[in-house]
């Protein structure tokens, strides 16, 4: 494939690194130096598909160009999801194409896929009490992770017992209602999430930790090659559940 890349920092990098392995080439390069926002439909001419790692203040931007440009779009950029129903009306208008997440990892993926197994027994023992926990390096700008609100969206959506997130620190006795979601920045750390539910007598955990930028390219990677020939506005379940789709 023939991809543009939109947004060079650490995500885009390792994207450009990974391509050639898979057989793809990295025809265009976007970033605060060269804004897409500046471009000319023209610039994505012959492209395959656009990997966006770019910032959350320009999705949007991004995205209206996308649909409007019929470029296949791969976006791991956050931060614009309030205006998931806008996005989608725009992609339909014109027949485009979006697949995004807030984790490319397939390894988060499968962690989501356990989780939803596990959930509905949780949500019949009350003695256990959940959490959200994830650690990133001390660069990184945002607390929680958008991956660790994702994963307390997951539980809220199954457990009665839980109706809010607090990703604040308790000074007090917390809500028995409330999920603590909890962040660590440290270091170097490329990213580790774990989703625990303390009992009286045991913890349960199910965790993922990255081992570095790769894999999450990887998984981008598989999206956009995933895309090809497809229209619609998709997340990762869909990729997941195509390829777990039975075969004849």
């Amino acid at each position: 494939m023939t991809l543009a890349l939109v947004g060079t920092g650490q995500m885009g990098q390792a994207v450009a690194a990974l391509a050639p392995d898979r057989g793809h080439t990295i025809a265009a390069r976007f970033n605060t130096d060269r804004p897409l926002t500046d471009a000319a439909p023209a610039a994505l001419a012959g492209v395959d598909a656009v990997i966006d790692f770019s910032l959350p203040d320009v999705a949007l931007a991004h995205l209206k160009r996308y649909a409007r440009w019929q470029v296949p779009a791969v976006m791991g950029t956050t931060g614009w999801y309030d205006a998931r129903a806008t996005v989608h009306d725009w992609f339909t208008a014109h027949d485009g194409t979006l697949l995004y997440a807030a984790n490319f990892s397939l390894g988060i993926a499968v962690l989501r896929r356990a989780l939803a197994g596990a959930l509905p027994l949780l949500n019949a023992l009350p003695d256990y009490d959940a959490f959200v926990h994830e650690t990133h390096h001390n660069q990184k700008v945002d607390s929680p992770s958008g991956t660790a609100e994702m994963l307390a969206e997951d539980v809220l959506a199954a457990l009665d017992r839980k109706t809010h997130a607090t990703p604040e620190a308790q000074h007090e006795r917390i809500d028995p209602a409330a999920l603590h979601v909890s962040s660590t920045r440290v270091g170097t750390t490329f990213g580790e999430h774990t989703v625990g539910f303390d009992g009286a007598h045991d913890r349960l955990e199910l965790s993922h930790r990255a081992k570095g930028r790769t894999g999450f390219a990887f998984g981008a990677l598989r999206c956009a090659e995933w895309v090809q020939g497809r229209t619609g506005v998709f997340t990762l379940d869909d990729v997941l559940d195509d390829w777990l789709a039975p075969t004849d």
